[in-house]
This record gives structure tokens, sequence and C-alpha cells, in this order.
């Protein structure tokens, strides 16, 4: 099961994401600000995160130079949902590896989630390409 971390200030969007993937049957877990969240990645090595930019008192780009410092966290991919939708920090957020931007209060549900199932790094279960190959016989 892909582990999601969900980065957010603000509790009435952080547990309303974290109960919408869960409810997708994603494991998911939130932190609400960036030391926690830096834990959480030490603790665990979610498969995405979910990155609202500006939580104090480390914002969220300062947090993905820090997580792009460990040899473990480079490869974590990274979507950004934050109402900011400045264009320096978007190239900045880029810069550092984040796959997708998604303004809130400007996308659907929908949305999120074809941005997190484009996005996260799933192993192919095994099962289905059984299952594939033995229907292609």
């Amino acid at each position: 099961m892909p582990l999601i971390l969900v980065v957010d200030d603000h509790a009435e969007t952080l547990k309303p994401l974290v109960r919408l993937l869960q409810l997708e049957g994603y494991t998911a877990v939130g932190a609400s600000n960036a030391f926690e969240a830096l834990a959480a990645t030490q603790q665990s090595n979610p498969d995405l995160i979910l990155l609202d930019v500006m939580i104090p008192p480390m914002d969220g780009l300062t947090f993905l130079m820090r997580l792009r410092e460990d040899p473990k966290g480079r490869e974590i991919p990274v979507i950004v949902v934050s109402g900011l939708s400045d264009p320096q920090t978007i190239a900045r957020a880029r810069d550092l590896g984040v796959k997708e931007q998604l303004v809130k209060t400007q996308f659907t549900t929908e949305q999120l989630l074809e941005a997190v199932r484009r996005n996260i790094h799933q192993p192919p279960d095994p099962g289905l390409a059984a299952s594939a190959a033995s229907a292609g016989r």
C-alpha cells in the first residue's frame, strides 16, 4: 500500500486530504509543519509528498531543500498543493524536483487523485503482471 505524506499547517485542509487518500486505499499521514514532515520522512519512506509551500516556521521550499539533501529524499515525488501561485516560487519548486503544482481552491478532487496516480512511485503488482501474461496466451 503506497504511503503518502500530506504537509499542511491548516487542519481544515490537512485532515480532509488525509481522509480522502485513505478512502482511496492509500496509507496517508499528515504533518502540520516541515519539522514533523522531515521526521516522518526519516521514520518511513513515503511514496509521495503533497506539500503546502506556506507552512511556518520553515517554509515548504526550505523543507524541499533539506529533503533533497538526504539521498533517500531525492527520489520522493512531490506535488505542491498551495494557495501560492507565484511564478518564481513555482520555478524554484520545479528546480527542487517538484512534479506538479495544484493551486488550492482551483482543482477538483478527481484532478488531485489523478495527479497522485501519475506521480506515485509504486512497484507493479506481480499478480496483475501474471494475469496479463496468462491472458495473452
